[in-house]
């Protein structure tokens, strides 16, 4: 179904539906990943009941706990995938949060609940960087801003799910159960990984690239990469969008249901139709426009992320002040949407402007960068 292989490692091929299908298996990796990391905003009301937790220790667990470590140790486990086996590293990461994940709901405690967030945020940190590492090297430049759109809908897709499936459950099993839900059948997709993707060569689809074969240090990359201002405003813009779009997602299951009253099934079905199918959407429109627009200059799809964050700014004020629950969610739809075309676009610059030796540590600097 893969691929055939000669002498050198120039004349492989992978067919196209095997590399859909390695696309696909990273896609699904990736919403294991953001289901799994957003899904506690459903959970939060209840965790904080049960567990009696402040809102201070509520904001360590769902973002200090889980961020600190995701963003720093990207960077070594970025350096480990651009010298050895991405797709094992993928696995392995996939195994140890899906585990955090189900031990989350075993927590009787505060410190407990934060050890274990702690330890998803490491595992989670093996997922982005080498994904994006592997899709460059299977897709060549003019597919890999649409290969990439693909990948990122992982984001929607564990939204929806996360706050849909974990709405439900929250409801009729309790947190506990949503939490060993979520995590356990992480292994199982691990299992698939390690044994059905195989590892491209390193530039695959670069063939000309030059300097395709050195190898800096981490300190070295940072310095090489924060020269080019494509990678440092690209990176900055991102942080700003980021800080964003993850206190939103984190935060607005509890207002809605302390502003609003409603249940957390009802937030779920809400946010999963208001924020989760707009996100895919804008997602893919994002990557396929871009590509559309390259050929006018490597400039044109930077000027998309521009245009789509001054407009989407002022909606969410709107989502915020709107007197009744309804209103509020639907006017939710336009940020989602438009909000979220920079996605594929970040992720696209900066594999580009990232040598092929230091694509995952450009990932994981951006992702430690925006978390920051």
């Amino acid at each position: 179904m893969d691929y055939t292989k000669s002498k050198s490692d120039q004349n492989i091929t992978y067919s196209k539906a095997y590399k859909n299908y390695v696309l696909f298996i990273l896609l699904l990796i990736a919403v294991f990943n953001y289901a799994d990391r957003f899904m506690i905003g459903i959970l939060i009301p209840d965790i904080k009941d049960d567990l009696n937790l402040s809102d201070t220790q509520i904001g360590f667990i769902s973002g200090a706990a889980f961020t600190i470590l995701y963003a720093c140790l990207g960077i070594p486990i970025a350096r480990l995938a651009d010298k050895y086996s991405r797709k094992n590293i993928i696995a392995l990461a996939l195994v140890a949060w899906s585990l955090m994940t189900a031990l989350c709901g075993t927590a009787k405690s505060f410190t407990q609940f934060a050890i274990y967030r702690v330890l998803v945020g490491i595992g989670e940190a093996g997922c982005t960087p080498p994904s994006h590492s592997i899709i460059s090297d299977y897709y060549p430049k003019e597919e890999r801003t649409s290969a990439l759109a693909i990948y990122g809908l992982g984001s929607p897709i564990g939204v929806f799910v996360g706050f849909l499936a974990g709405g439900w459950i929250v409801e009729e099993y309790g947190w506990r159960i949503a939490l060993y839900a979520f995590g356990l059948p992480g292994i199982l997709v691990a299992l698939v990984t390690y044994y059905t993707l195989k590892e491209p060569p390193r530039g695959f689809s670069d063939q000309n690239k030059k300097n395709s074969h050195n190898d800096y240090s981490t300190l070295e990359s940072f310095r090489i990469l924060w020269k080019r201002n494509t990678f440092k405003f690209m990176v900055l813009g991102g942080s700003m969008y980021g800080l964003i779009l993850v206190s939103t997602l984190i935060w607005m299951p509890s207002f809605y249901e302390r502003s609003h009253g409603l249940m957390p099934a009802e937030i779920g079905r809400w946010l999963a139709f208001t924020n989760g199918i707009p996100h895919a959407f804008g997602t893919l429109a994002g990557g396929f426009l871009a590509d559309k627009v390259s050929k006018k200059g490597v400039h044109a799809p930077i000027l998309i992320c521009v245009f789509a964050q001054l407009c989407a700014a002022p909606f969410y004020s709107l989502v915020l002040l709107w007197p009744n629950h309804t209103g509020s969610f639907l006017w939710f739809i336009i940020p989602s949407f438009i909000g979220v075309f920079q996605g594929p676009i970040l992720y696209a610059t900066i594999q580009a402007v990232s040598e092929v030796k230091q694509r995952a540590v450009g990932a994981a600097l951006m992702i430690l960068i925006i978390n920051l």
